[in-house]
């Protein structure tokens, strides 16, 4: 049963991603694993001008997240989805659909346009989105925003 859904930016310093970097491992997903081993090198902390790392709370706890970045594989100024994953246990009530849709608001004021790479499985999923499919470097989908 889901509680009470909440939205907002978080730290990976102030909240334990460990229980969903674990569960995501074993659902195949090892990206959230390489997301805190970013965020402790200091590699990636979302930190930097139009970026942000939103969560998904149920109740307090965390059951899902997503990230926006500065795309790292152009030159030009372009963001990037980064590390949507949400809990096998809050899946396809719009926990996915809600945070992307968070961190794409406002993006449009640093980035241009949003590029992401998807899975084969959730490919239809970012299309539904607005996504459209790209033959690019690094990426499979992007979205204009201006």
């Amino acid at each position: 049963m889901v509680g009470a859904l909440a939205y907002r930016p978080f730290s990976l310093d102030d909240i334990d991603v460990q229980p969903l970097s674990d569960e995501a491992w074993s659902d195949g997903y090892p990206f959230v694993e390489r997301m805190l081993h970013d965020w402790s090198s200091g590699d990636n902390r979302f930190d930097r001008p139009g970026e942000c790392l939103i969560g998904a709370f149920d109740d307090g706890r965390l059951v899902g997240f997503c990230g926006l970045n500065r795309d790292p594989y152009l030159s030009e100024n372009a963001g990037r989805i980064r590390h949507l994953y949400v809990s096998l246990d809050h899946r396809h009530i719009g926990i996915a659909r809600a945070l992307v849709a968070r961190v794409i608001d406002g993006a449009s004021i640093r980035f241009p346009r949003i590029r992401l790479r998807a899975t084969p499985a959730s490919r239809s999923f970012y299309e539904l989105l607005g996504f459209e499919p790209v033959e690019e470097n690094e990426a499979t989908h992007s979205m204009r925003l201006r």
